[in-house]
């Protein structure tokens, strides 16, 4: 009877270690509820390079797919500059489905454009502000969005900023490098 013993013990842990997972999982449902769905992410970067000279080369079809960043695609090869209205599109390596990326407007201080990264997935508004600092241009590019991923979407939403940031920060990198290079 020494082993037998045991099992109602093993048994009673067992349902203890379930109870509490099944009680931390609601709790995280629970809180997930009130908890928003939207995000912000902000990054900025200091070009030197007069803010004409940036606004002349950043919506540029042999620059625009050489400097946004996308992760696991790119941009569609495209002549010219993207302007208001305009759209292209976003390939992506290893699925058929495409995005879009379109142009809501453009002036040489505010840059504004909507990304579907795939369908049915919801729009992400853009925004691309230039302005003229001592030497160069500050550029400041700002997302804001909504998700719609059922229970995770709250969770997220509280982590868009690092998983965007970093896409950010490698984008603008890459546009610092391609603008400072001409001048």
């Amino acid at each position: 009877m020494v082993g037998g013993s045991s099992h109602p013990a093993a048994l009673y842990k067992l349902r203890r270690v379930t109870r509490v997972t099944a009680l931390v999982i609601l709790l995280l449902v629970v809180v997930g509820f009130f908890m928003p769905t939207d995000y912000r992410v902000e990054r900025g970067i200091f070009i030197q390079a007069p803010k004409a000279a940036v606004y002349k080369d950043i919506l540029r079809g042999d620059y625009l797919a050489d400097w946004m960043f996308i992760q696991d695609g790119q941009l569609e090869a495209f002549d010219g500059v993207l302007e208001a209205g305009d759209s292209v599109a976003l390939i992506y390596e290893k699925t058929s489905d495409q995005g879009i990326l379109s142009i809501v407007s453009s002036s040489e201080s505010v840059i504004r454009f909507d990304v579907r990264p795939k369908p049915n997935v919801n729009l992400v508004h853009n925004q691309i502000m230039l302005s003229d600092a001592e030497g160069g241009t500050l550029v400041n590019w700002v997302i804001d969005g909504d998700l719609s991923a059922g229970l995770l979407s709250p969770y997220l939403a509280l982590f868009a900023n690092d998983i965007a940031g970093n896409n950010f920060e490698r984008s603008l990198n890459q546009l610092k490098v391609l603008i400072e290079r001409q001048d």
